[in-house]
């Protein structure tokens, strides 16, 4: 790794489009941490250059952590910003920008804690900041660092926010789990409605397209809610998108307020012929918004790179990507985390890096 701080460019979105359908299943549910109540969005200045001076987020940071091979790294995501995230971008001075941005929330010593599956997993411990060696944007500062983590804690990805910003939360249920019916039976019974409606090529096998499936407790219902990536013509992870035909599906299916099936409360399908490849997987989720509802993070390989989005539920109850971090010119190029023998991230394959 290099010493701090080159460039970076502006973030471009993505279409998300909106599907209901249903089906019947039902598991155990689950409580999850919830932090403090940011500033609203409106109360969150941008990155913009006042007075020579570029204005440092102003809310508290959400940042990913994955386990390396010897301790770990952990980089900025974006500013919470009411039930969304601000990209962190430099529209001035690149290296006095990064600069002071370690020195404000990535110092040496700095303490993070840690979150998986929406509960306390941990701190990371800072021991030097750099930048990524390959070029990449957003170009944002990386620090590596150890991890104390619990004898039962097996998870190679985490969610983290600066100890200061922290919840204290009492000890939680165990996190819901996906289970053998909801991943043969029920998730392809929906994806294959959603395919079907946009006249997209359904895959040979709905074994090998189903890329991850994770519950998560969902509001106001007993059951949890799940997510699923399934991926037709392509792998989840950076490389070729695949044949002409290649596309992916994420959607999010809460439980019917009757408990006798399921909505599908958001559908994005992405046609890599008119998107190249944008291939989802949730790393995690956490309600750090507070509204008793956690918001789900992403990654989504391209080609040759990632980048983050999250997907969150507004004040109008309807289910939206509420953040994008990728550039014009690209995403990040993370290291993929180390395997360990337990379970690893949310899901899927972890990692952001060729």
């Amino acid at each position: 790794m290099k010493p701090v701080i080159r460039n970076a460019r502006a973030a471009a979105g993505l279409i998300v489009i909106l599907l209901a359908g249903c089906d019947n299943v039902s598991f155990g549910g689950a409580d999850v941490a919830v932090v403090p109540p940011p500033p609203r969005a409106a109360d969150v200045p941008d990155d913009v250059v006042e007075g020579g001076v570029e204005a440092l987020p102003a809310s508290p940071v959400l940042y990913y952590v994955a386990r390396t091979a010897d301790g770990a790294y952990m980089t900025p995501i974006g500013a919470i910003a009411g039930d969304s995230l601000t990209p962190i971008r430099s529209e001035g001075d690149p290296e006095t920008f990064a600069g002071r941005f370690v020195a404000e929330f990535m110092r040496e010593g700095g303490e993070f804690t840690l979150f998986h599956r929406g509960r306390r997993a941990g701190t990371f411990i800072v021991h030097g900041t750099s930048m990524p060696e390959q070029p990449a944007c957003p170009l944002l500062p990386m620090a590596t660092g150890a991890l104390e983590l619990p004898p039962n804690v097996a998870a190679t990805e985490f969610l983290a926010l600066a100890r200061a910003d922290a919840p204290s939360v009492p000890a939680r249920t165990a996190p819901p789990e996906t289970t053998n019916r909801m991943r043969n039976v029920v998730a392809p019974i929906l994806a294959e409605r959603i395919i079907r409606r946009r006249g997209a090529e359904l895959p040979g096998s709905w074994a090998r397209a189903n890329a991850q499936v994770l519950a998560f407790p969902a509001s106001n219902v007993p059951d949890p809610g799940f997510t699923a990536t399934f991926l037709v013509g392509d792998q989840l992870g950076p490389g070729p998108q695949g044949g002409a035909r290649a596309h992916s599906v994420f959607y999010i299916a809460v439980p019917t307020r009757d408990q006798t099936g399921y909505d599908t409360v958001y559908v994005s399908h992405r046609n890599y012929a008119e998107t190249g490849k944008m291939a989802p997987r949730v790393v995690d989720y956490l309600d750090w918004s507070r509204d008793d509802q956690p918001e789900l993070l992403l990654q989504v390989y391209g080609q040759n790179d990632m980048w983050f989005e999250a997907v969150g539920r507004g004040s109008d109850g309807s289910w939206r990507r509420i953040f994008s971090d990728r550039c014009e010119d690209g995403g990040r190029r993370l290291p993929a985390p180390v395997q360990t023998d337990g379970q690893g991230g949310a899901g899927g394959q972890p990692g952001g890096g060729p």
